[in-house]
């Protein structure tokens, strides 16, 4: 059975405790029926006796002159009061009916906040590192692309590297296209490029094929691990460099 949290907040302490102070003085009254074979307990004059706070006691002094000398001793209502009994003294302590009463409002609370919370749009996919870094096999050291993938997936991975390098918010003619596309691999076919990339929707191109724009978008998880892993060996490699050049006496660039 689920246990619905409770949250336990009284701004007025005295009125919380008057409140639990009359339900036990309320199931202490049939037992003081019960032990002393009449109506509760009442002081000297006769009439009920109450505590500071306007409940009726549990025990007073008055109780001394009234019990029989043979009647049972004081019997403690708590040790009378059933679990179920003192969940519901605590939830009308704090303004419910009953403890059901609670239970419901609380699962309705839960259900709206559910309702209410913000769903993730596309939560991240699992990156398939091994699939980058068989990607990462097909760029030179000089991190351009060396060879093209026969697998698809590696193809369209690649892709998205080529994607990276082409000027973002800019039109292209098909002329500054081809050129941006040489610039990026080494196998000699910017055509195969250009056609996955619009092919892909990665671009746009006008129907008489003179002018290319790059498509805004953002790269799936395994692409933008690609994209990281070679601008971080393009990074060591130009350390390395820097420092080749640094032993042999040579100026870096």
């Amino acid at each position: 059975m689920s246990r619905p949290r409770f949250p336990f907040i009284a701004k007025d302490v005295s009125a919380l405790a008057r409140s639990l102070q009359r339900e036990l003085a309320a199931c202490a009254m049939p037992l003081q029926l019960a032990g002393h074979g009449g109506r509760p307990t009442d002081d000297a004059c006769g009439n009920p006796a109450h505590d500071a706070t306007g409940s009726p006691t549990v025990g007073s002094a008055g109780d001394a002159a009234c019990v029989p000398a043979n009647a049972p001793g004081p019997v403690s209502p708590v040790s009378h009061v059933s679990h179920v009994q003192l969940l519901n003294m605590l939830v009308r302590a704090v303004g419910y009916r009953n403890f059901q009463h609670y239970r419901a409002q609380f699962a309705a609370q839960e259900r709206l906040e559910r309702l209410a919370a913000p769903q993730p749009a596309n939560p991240e996919e699992p990156v398939d590192l091994r699939r980058v870094e068989r990607a990462a096999r097909h760029f030179g050291p000089d991190g351009l692309l060396a060879r093209w993938p026969g697998k698809v997936s590696l193809q369209r991975l690649c892709l998205w590297w080529v994607w990276s390098r082409l000027p973002a918010g800019h039109e292209l003619t098909g002329t500054q296209m081809d050129d941006a596309l040489r610039a990026c691999h080494h196998f000699g076919d910017h055509a195969l490029l250009r056609r996955w990339l619009c092919d892909l929707g990665m671009t746009t191109r006008t129907p008489d094929g003179r002018q290319y724009r790059r498509v805004e978008q953002r790269p799936p998880q395994e692409a933008l691990a690609l994209l990281q892993h070679l601008r971080d060996r393009e990074r060591h490699a130009r350390l390395a460099d820097r420092t080749r050049q640094a032993g042999h006496g040579v100026p870096a660039a």
